[in-house]
């Protein structure tokens, strides 16, 4: 059992910054990670067909289409982009979808009783099928080789194919959105749904190439995580209603009317939990483009990895791609000290400060949330002055504050609008 934990795992490990280690030593991560159960199963074999067939990528000829009888799929909402001249260019989208093979977890009790008794959850208790709904996602066989064909609402409505997948049960690709690129304009919102299923529905939100764009982090900026502490983590995930940062829905809702913003919601938490996370936004927040990682975790301790290892690199890769979809977009960053936000957002600073708008910085403005108030958290240097200013270096005093209060960002909001 050790070598196939091992196995699963990966022998090695992945490089941590200062602050990563930290937070994982402060919260005994490692620890609480190895004694959590494994989904081993979730990958097809190596030897089926559907895993080889899957390496052939987007020339897949023995690709299928995902059966809504026997398999599920979950598309993302996702923003629509176009190339800033001329303005008869098409709109392209990046759509993700994951594929799942219906009720195929296997032994969910036995991983459901496991995170039960972690967390002090009674047997029986209405809690304990909370845990059993969301743990699903993580537990189902991912399907590799699977495609899906879309259609997008319009004037006429159009038709894509979309995948296959790949062998992680994802899809990811940037097709033209069909029909003629003036159908659209910046701020609409089209509908999209499964051909074979029409209760399987995103939504596309179209931005035209010049305007604001807030870039937020999710856990312990909008939504309380306890990111420090392993069993906060899985509590506010797998058991607690998702409850808001106050004072955060107000300040977010005064945002999108001052400044008629495209949103990207941008979360180290693993795509397993979009629904989870897509119905939270709807439930607060304005709409936009949740980014999440695409691991195919085999361990339940893997959203602990998620959200604590190499956060950087990966926020980092996913605002690169932002900035390829829109460059001359004046851009917000919000984020929090749990996590590297700081670090990420003053990198894509320094990388970006003269191809933005007019010349100028792609990143107008940067807010961070100090979290106070967990134990864990307080123990280390994550709400130092020291540490940000080193986050910050070279990036103007005037582009960057702290905050511990939503109310304190209202004035600096309408200074930023004020600039347009």
């Amino acid at each position: 059992m050790d070598f196939l934990r091992k196995l699963i795992l990966g022998s090695t490990r992945p490089a941590q910054t200062h602050l990563e280690k930290e937070t994982r030593n402060q919260g005994n991560f490692e620890e609480m990670e190895g004694s959590l159960p494994t989904f081993w199963y979730r990958l097809p074999g190596w030897r089926t067909f559907e895993a080889v067939t899957s390496y052939l990528g987007k020339k897949n000829p023995f690709a299928r289409a995902f059966d809504p009888s026997t398999d599920e799929v979950w598309l993302f909402d996702n923003t629509a982009f176009q190339s800033p001249e001329p303005s008869s260019q098409p709109w392209k989208a990046e759509f993700v979808a994951a594929f799942f093979r219906k009720g195929s977890g296997k032994d969910l009790g036995r991983v459901v009783a496991d995170l039960a008794e972690k967390l002090g959850i009674a047997k029986g208790s209405q809690e304990e099928a909370t845990v059993a709904a969301r743990l699903q996602p993580f537990a189902d066989q991912i399907l590799p080789a699977r495609t899906v064909q879309v259609v997008v609402e319009g004037d006429p409505p159009g038709r894509l194919k979309l995948g296959p997948s790949g062998r992680s049960g994802i899809l990811s690709e940037e097709p033209q959105l069909p029909g003629s690129p003036r159908t659209w304009k910046d701020g609409d919102v089209v509908d999209v749904r499964a051909v074979k299923d029409s209760k399987t529905t995103m939504r596309t939100q179209l931005a035209g190439p010049t305007g604001w764009a807030i870039v937020s982090d999710v856990d312990d900026t909008i939504k309380v995580t306890m990111t420090p502490l392993p069993l906060g983590i899985l509590r506010t995930t797998f058991v607690d209603e998702p409850r808001v940062v106050a004072g955060m829905p107000d300040l977010y809702k005064y945002i999108d009317s001052t400044l008629r913003p495209t949103w990207f919601y941008l979360s180290a938490s693993p795509y397993n939990l979009y629904t989870f996370l897509r119905d939270f936004r709807d439930a607060h927040y304005p709409l936009g483009t949740l980014i999440l990682r695409d691991m195919s975790w085999m361990t339940l301790g893997g959203i602990l990895r998620s959200l604590t290892v190499q956060t950087q690199t990966y926020k980092v890769s996913r605002l690169e791609k932002i900035h390829r979809w829109l460059p001359k977009r004046r851009v917000i960053c919000i984020g929090d000290s749990t996590q590297t936000d700081a670090e990420t957002y003053g990198e894509m600073y320094r990388k970006h400060t003269r191809d933005g708008e007019n010349g100028g910085s792609w990143i107008k403005a940067i807010f961070i949330r100090k979290v106070y108030g967990i134990a864990e958290l307080d123990r280390t240097d994550k709400n130092d002055d020291q540490r940000f200013e080193h986050a910050f270096r070279g990036v103007p005093r005037e582009v960057w504050r702290t905050f511990t209060d939503a109310n304190e960002l209202y004035q600096a909001i309408d200074a930023l609008a004020a600039t347009a």
